[in-house]
């Protein structure tokens, strides 16, 4: 693998969040998974694997890089030999630049997603509300100012990954 690949397996957050996933068991991967939507993330082939790895998790099996594949290829979601090799290449990649101890640093990575999904969902309703600014009725652009659905429930979904993560820091911290 070249060192740019590395370096993004290594650093970027949504692709360590799933990368965790991928090395815990069922039960585990499940209860850091709540919460959690494919939308959260930003990059679209990261995204594409959270969705097969709810999905995997959903139908009661762990996520390992093999039950995702496999699960993958039986349901149409990596079609033809080329997006059959890049799947397998970057979720070989993926499990093996993952760091560890995986569980304390899934519930982690879970609040970082969420945060950088929030603070895009705000971005989002601002350059809306920029636009709008110039070209929509007065009326109508109160009610986009006030339609902040998406960021509210972000937060939300945030918050509560942050209240899971807590009492592990505090256990480190005693």
């Amino acid at each position: 693998m070249n060192t740019t690949a590395t370096a993004v397996a290594l650093t970027d957050p949504e692709r360590q969040f799933v990368g965790c996933l991928l090395w815990l068991p069922h039960h585990t991967a499940r209860a850091v998974l709540a919460g959690m939507r494919a939308t959260d993330l930003a990059d679209p082939m990261t995204a594409h694997v959270l969705h097969l790895v709810i999905e995997v998790v959903a139908a009661g099996q762990a996520p390992a890089p093999v039950t995702v594949y496999t699960h993958a290829t039986a349901t149409g979601h990596a079609p033809g030999e080329h997006r059959r090799h890049w799947l397998a290449r970057w979720l070989a990649d993926t499990y093996s630049h993952t760091p560890t101890p995986v569980p304390d640093v899934a519930w982690h990575l879970k609040t970082a997603v969420l945060e950088a999904a929030w603070r895009r969902a705000l971005t989002t309703h601002a350059r809306r509300l920029l636009h709008a600014t110039e070209h929509t009725p007065t009326e109508l652009l109160a009610e986009l100012a006030d339609d902040t659905e998406a960021a509210d429930e972000l937060w939300t979904r945030y918050r509560q990954a942050l209240a899971e993560v807590a009492p592990n820091r505090l256990e480190v911290a005693a």
